[in-house]
């Protein structure tokens, strides 16, 4: 027999109740594909108008749950790499390490159930398309600042190679994300809306179609003239050692044995921590790298943990320096929460070894400190975390010569977790129009363009040297004079007037109700 159902009645079966509760679950877990190492995009857009149908017609307390279980979907399988940091790294046992990721990942999650709530409840919806994504990317801001942040899966970042990418050195990945949710809307309203469908497709052509003459616009100019020769040391050091007293020899060893051949490039690059102990103790070793570097006019820069003594109290931080033909210190200013310091840490330090990890009671560098330079040319560096930040980034790059971060993703083993960070890493480079160098323990070391293009890498968990060379760019992306704020204040400026016009409405409903 055939069903007599309409499409609108199949549509509110399967999205009503708890099947639409399930769907939103599966929805956010589809979400997680279209970035790497899947990386399958129209997948992230599909499951972002599946979130916008499932929250059509909710009251605004279904709709925080949906959108909490939208989240949790999407965070239990994007960030389960967490669960690899706190069992294999931090030693917990298996069981309570997924029991902290799921607490983990839902408590990220309220941030789409909060998300949805609003949306419902300031009757968003009735201004849906711009409305929406407006919302979206200021609640991506949110996980910026929130507390420490934690500005991970944001929907732009899945289009580093997608059209789309182009428009990140005008708006940067917050604009994009606004794009991306933009264009899952108008599809939805294209398939919903038979009357509507040419006109929706039509300004998704217009928006997809206007990125390919941006593929041609140079925002920065590549310098060919004079490159620097560089050369990245992975030394795939295991994180179980690491920290082992009794393997600091071998790990310096293993970094100096690596660096012998490349004496006549201008810039060697050590990854995060590549000295197992703090500067201030390392002087000795230091002292030699120093001399050989300026006798070779060669600028060594390394990651090391050091600290600095102020009256009686003594700071730790993750730090980065350079030797030889170059100079400066930089101290990590956004630190990774339990892994390099614990919250509440008078409540839960010592009750897990997940929160007596190695060098976990960091400081925070101070805000103004100065870029490093090497060989004459400005460096803006950046320490693991802290290349998530997009207005960091932007506020010490926009005038420096090259990018750099170093890392250290051992901690990710061999989940997803490294090639996320990665593709938010070629994001940096996008936005500003400079070339990136990528310095790791284990991976992925690699040499990125201003175009965001990765020109040299090397494999996951293998020593080695990655050689290549870098090219210097003089002049600024809009993104890099602005920033996310053009998009952003727009987005602010959108719901406001939204929720102004919404509540208007509202107000005139009885009224319209009563002369019935």
């Amino acid at each position: 027999m055939y069903s007599t159902d309409t499409p609108a009645q199949i549509r509110l079966s399967i999205t009503s109740g708890n099947k639409g509760n399930a769907l939103c679950l599966v929805a956010g877990a589809l979400y997680s594909l279209g970035f790497a190492p899947i990386g399958v995009w129209p997948i992230t857009i599909l499951s972002i108008a599946l979130f916008i149908l499932l929250l059509q017609g909710q009251t605004p307390r279904t709709a925080m749950l949906r959108g909490w279980l939208y989240g949790c979907g999407l965070y239990g399988v994007g960030v389960s790499w967490v669960f690899v940091s706190i069992h294999y790294h931090g030693n917990t046992p298996a069981p309570l390490a997924a029991i902290m990721t799921f607490i983990f990942s839902g408590g990220l999650a309220l941030l789409f159930g909060a998300q949805a709530w609003v949306y419902q409840k300031l009757h968003l919806h009735r201004f849906g398309l711009i409305a929406f994504a407006s919302l979206w990317i200021l609640f991506e801001w949110v996980k910026i600042e929130l507390l420490s942040g934690f500005p991970w899966l944001f929907a732009g970042y899945a289009f580093i190679d997608a059209p789309l990418k182009q428009f990140a050195p005008i708006v940067g990945v917050l604009g994009i994300s606004w794009l991306v949710v933009v264009s899952a809307y108008l599809l939805l309203i294209a398939a919903q809306h038979p009357t509507k469908r040419i006109l929706a497709i039509a300004v998704v052509a217009i928006i997809w179609g206007s990125s390919y003459p941006l593929a041609t616009q140079e925002w920065t100019t590549i310098t060919l003239k004079d490159p620097l020769n560089v050369s990245l040391i992975q030394g795939n050091i295991p994180q179980e050692k690491k920290w082992d007293p009794l393997e600091r020899n071998n790990i310096i060893d293993t970094y100096l044995q690596l660096t012998e051949t490349e004496w006549e490039q201008d810039i060697i690059l050590w990854p995060e921590a590549a000295y197992p102990i703090f500067h201030n103790e390392a002087q000795e070793i230091i002292a030699r790298i120093d001399i050989k570097g300026r006798s070779t006019k060669t600028a060594i820069i390394s990651g090391v943990p050091s600290w600095e003594q102020e009256g009686e109290s003594y700071f730790y931080y993750n730090s980065i320096f350079v030797t030889g033909a170059g100079e400066g210190m930089y101290h990590k200013q956004k630190l990774v929460p339990f892994g390099e310091f614990i919250p509440f840490e008078s409540l839960i330090r010592g009750t897990l070894p997940f929160f007596d990890l190695p060098l976990s009671s960091f400081s925070r560098g101070k805000h103004n400190q100065p870029i490093l330079t090497a060989k004459g040319y400005s460096l803006a560096p950046f320490i693991c975390y802290e290349v998530l930040y997009p207005e960091l980034v932007r506020r010490l790059g926009k005038d420096a010569d090259f990018l750099l971060t170093v890392s250290n993703d051992a901690w990710f083993g061999t989940s997803w977790g490294p090639d996320q960070h990665f593709e938010m890493v070629r994001m940096r480079a996008l936005e500003l129009g400079k070339y990136m160098l990528r310095g790791t323990n284990t991976g992925i070391t690699a040499i990125i363009d201003h175009k965001g293009n990765t020109v040299k890498m090397l494999p996951k968990f293998v020593e080695g040297v990655l050689r290549g060379q870098i090219l210097r760019s003089s002049g600024n992306t809009p993104y890099s004079y602005y920033g996310y704020w053009p998009p952003l204040g727009g987005a602010a400026l959108i719901i406001v007037i939204s929720s102004f016009l919404a509540w208007r409405l509202q107000k005139k409903q009885p009224v319209l109700a009563s002369q019935l």
